[in-house]
């Protein structure tokens, strides 16, 4: 009979994601995963196979539900650019949640390590495109719904927005606090309101 696992697997990848989150891919030496992780050796290598193997999976379990919850936004309907600003207010509210935070940084790893990663570069890179697809068919709206100007190019916007979402990330690590974040963002999302304004 096979032997029930000690641990839940969910709350691993969430304890792996602070563990990356804080320490980067290279930073992180598997004793520091065990410690933090509170398994075996050999419960990680069953279950999750390498170190590496572990951090493709936690990126992946991020990133989807995140990506989920992002596009399950832009899908409501109703004004448009209130929807936007939602999105950006609700990564604020993670960036500065002390424990949120350090989850939300493995994506700073993933992309320090993307070069080096052949699926991980891809599996970011459809990550990406379908988060500006979300964008762009939602800007789409905001013209139809004349809220912005038809002649906004709408896939740089979208490129944009996501590049903005990414930067957002690599601010707070330096030390940005809310303030700084939402003067970023009331600067960034700017665009889109004097284009609905002219």
């Amino acid at each position: 009979m096979a032997r029930t696992k000690a641990f839940d697997t969910t709350v691993v990848l969430h304890r792996a994601m602070k563990t990356f989150g804080s320490r980067g891919y290279e930073g992180t030496t598997l004793p520091d995963l065990l410690q933090e992780l509170g398994i075996a050796r050999q419960s990680l290598y069953d279950t999750y196979g390498t170190k590496r193997d572990l951090f493709i999976l936690a990126v992946k379990h991020y990133m989807d539900h995140k990506k989920e919850d992002l596009l399950a936004v832009l899908e409501q309907p109703g004004a448009t650019i209130p929807l936007i600003e939602q999105l950006f207010q609700k990564m604020i509210d993670v960036l500065v949640d002390p424990e949120l935070a350090q989850e939300c940084f493995i994506i700073a790893s993933a992309l320090e390590y993307a070069p080096h990663d052949h699926e991980l570069n891809v599996y970011l890179q459809d990550n990406n495109a379908q988060i500006e697809a979300g964008f762009y068919r939602l800007l789409k709206r905001a013209v139809e719904q004349e809220e912005i100007q038809s002649d906004l190019n709408l896939t740089a916007m979208s490129q944009y927005l996501v590049h903005e979402r990414t930067g957002l990330i690599f601010t707070t690590k330096l030390g940005a606090d809310r303030a700084k974040l939402q003067a970023i963002i009331e600067i960034s999302l700017s665009v889109l309101k004097t284009k609905r304004q002219r």
